[in-house]
């Protein structure tokens, strides 16, 4: 229960109390001294329990003090023979029934029926008609109680449980968000590093041939070679903005194997390597992010083939089988003894893995370079391409 909810329910409880000892000291015909005794130690007993122990009435000694006051109540309803005495074990019902379960309630509200009735029983002679038609009203009031009591504990129940889910969602909605927006960050910066970087490289190998070309006073091939560098390096700029901009998923008018095939075509013209590939004619409509993803692998393979392995031959292949698409690029370059991952190769198996793809790099297979391999699994049914693979 919120606490201060809490303090305003014990506050409203204790003026009650006090309300009901004033008046019932000068409402009854019976007044005397050990009643006014018996009422005022039950006024202390709850300002005792509520405001100086401040005891948790769900915990065991809880349960004894409201045990204690009932057998308080029941005293000075016997002494009283007063309604305004009700109120005592009326309050006690609604706070057993507030702080516990139902069926521990009921049982607390049939004891103290049962204490009621024992009472007249013992004090009052019973059963003559009058203490019988006093005795039996009260088992309606007293479930009513408990049953009101239950309803506001539901009441209550249900709205801490709400402001719980209430809080649990806007948590989670937080966190949501930022995890948006990492995985935004994330995402655009593997583009910007997958085109920077390609281009970066295409760029670096064409000038270094330029200044290759001008050493032999081939003044034509160099500047043919830094026209083609500007070229891609003014392409290279429309792609991070293109990156920037949510690329693929935004960009309904591409076609996928064309630009695949103009990647590997712009990479040939910029850095004179060279590059056999195959593309099965038969792949499937694929998502955007498969898409993505296998267009950066090839961009990043490519692009680490030439500046970490030198490479001058690569051969790529594209294939549908059913249920999956392979990827399989080696190279002819200098194959490391060990493959590190750094950003790149990072951020390329993330991308299979977001897809439920497996990628692999192996130098074991090959005399020389690296082979790189992606399997990606799919469910749609090949549609026959008009493109035409050489």
């Amino acid at each position: 229960m919120d606490a201060q909810i809490h303090k305003r329910l014990t506050l409203i409880l204790t003026l009650v109390v006090i309300t009901a000892t004033v008046t019932l000291l000068l409402h009854t015909t019976e007044f005397s001294i050990g009643l006014c005794l018996l009422s005022c130690t039950f006024v202390v007993v709850v300002l005792i329990r509520d405001y100086i122990m401040k005891i948790d009435l769900h915990q065991p000694i809880g349960v004894l003090f409201l045990f204690f006051q009932l057998a308080l109540a029941l005293f000075i309803s016997v002494m009283s023979e007063d309604f305004f005495a009700q109120v005592y074990i009326l309050i006690l019902i609604g706070e057993f029934t507030f702080h516990h379960s139902r069926n521990h309630s009921i049982i607390f509200t049939i004891v103290s029926y049962a204490g009621c009735l024992l009472s007249l029983w013992t004090f009052h002679q019973f059963p003559p008609f009058e203490p019988i038609y006093y005795a039996f009203p009260r088992v309606i009031e007293y479930f009513a109680i408990f049953g009101i009591s239950l309803l506001a504990k539901i009441a209550f129940q249900q709205k801490n449980q709400l402001a719980k889910d209430n809080e649990q969602l806007r948590i989670a909605s937080i966190e949501l968000e930022r995890k948006a927006i990492l995985q935004e960050r994330t995402r655009i910066s593997r583009e910007i590093h997958d085109s920077v970087g390609h281009t970066l490289t295409s760029a670096l190998t064409g000038l270094q041939t330029a200044a290759h070309a001008i050493g032999k006073n081939h003044y034509s091939l160099a500047l043919e070679m830094i026209d083609r560098t500007k070229e891609n390096i003014l392409s290279g700029l429309d792609d991070v903005r293109t990156s920037v901009h949510l690329l693929r998923e935004n960009m309904p008018e591409h076609q996928f194997i064309p630009e695949l095939i103009g990647l590997i075509e712009e990479t040939k013209r910029q850095t004179n390597v060279e590059i056999a590939y195959e593309i099965d004619r038969n792949i499937p409509d694929l998502s955007p992010m498969i898409e993505l993803t296998i267009y950066r692998a090839l961009q990043e393979g490519l692009t680490n083939g030439i500046r970490h392995g030198s490479s001058t031959y690569f051969q790529f292949s594209l294939n549908y089988y059913t249920g999956h698409i392979r990827f399989i690029l080696s190279d002819n370059g200098k194959a490391p003894n060990q493959i590190n991952y750094g950003f790149g190769l990072n951020a390329m198996k993330e991308r299979v893995e977001d897809v439920a793809g497996e990628m692999s790099i192996s130098n074991q297979n090959v005399p020389s370079g690296v082979t790189l391999e992606i399997t990606i699994p799919i469910q749609t049914k090949p549609i026959e391409r008009s493109e035409r693979i050489v």
